[in-house]
This record gives structure tokens, sequence and C-alpha cells, in this order.
């Protein structure tokens, strides 16, 4: 009984990392020059900074948002047209999800990176700064 469980859990593993039921959640993680150099067409993720006055939405899609990803020295024009998060900003750090084409990165997927004003040891209980809400 042992060994046919052990079979069927290592074909199970097997089968679902061959044959994923979401396709989308399988992407590998690389560098904005990475994808570049190598033209990757399949599904990556790609992380970075929002350029400074890049980001550009449609006047007549407001979901229609267009900006440049920039990693170090490198720099790539993303496409988004879903809801943006609110911390969606020149200069926030995101993380986007798609695929590359013609040069242009179509993200179907858009983080963005808590504010450094959300970080703190919340162990610590003078971090909370109950009197600035108090008053």
């Amino acid at each position: 009984m042992i060994a046919g469980a052990v079979c069927v859990t290592i074909f199970w593993i097997s089968w679902v990392t061959i044959f994923p039921s979401d396709k989308t959640a399988m992407s590998m993680f690389v560098s904005v020059e990475e994808l570049l150099d190598k033209q990757i067409s399949k599904r990556t993720k790609l992380g970075g900074l929002v350029k400074t006055g890049s980001i550009q939405i449609s006047e007549s899609n407001q979901l229609d948002c267009d900006f440049v990803l920039k990693e170090g020295e490198s720099e790539l024009s993303v496409r988004y047209t879903k809801t943006r998060p609110d911390l969606f900003k020149d200069g926030a750090e995101v993380i986007v999800s798609g695929q590359l084409m013609n040069g242009t990165f179509y993200a179907d997927e858009l983080q963005t990176k808590c504010a450094s004003r959300y970080e703190g040891d919340l162990r610590n209980e003078n971090n909370y700064k109950l009197t600035e809400l108090v008053q």
C-alpha cells in the first residue's frame, strides 16, 4: 500500500507539473535585460521601477495604460489593460507578468510593492503612532 501511495503521489506531481491547469500561474522570473537579449516569447515575470513621466492612460478607455519599466539601465515598454493597484505611480516598484510581443511587454498582472510608510516592526508598540490617530 505504501509503494502504491508513493507511486500515485509521484505520478500526480509529474502530471500537475507537465500539464498545469492554470497556465498563467506558470511563469519564470527574468530580468528586463535578459528578456530583451534572448527575446523570450513565453510567459514571464519582470520586476523594476515605473519610469518617471512614462505613464500614459488612454483617453477613450481608462483601463488601458502604457508605461516604461526600468530595471538598472534596461527599459521596456509595458501595456496593461486591467484595473491598476492604488500604489501604481511614477517611481513605484512593480512586478508584471505577461508576454513580450513585437518589442512591447503585454502584462496581464500588475503588482506594486507596498510603500515604506506601511512598513515597520509591528511588535514594537512605539511604531503604532497612536497619538496621531487620536488627535
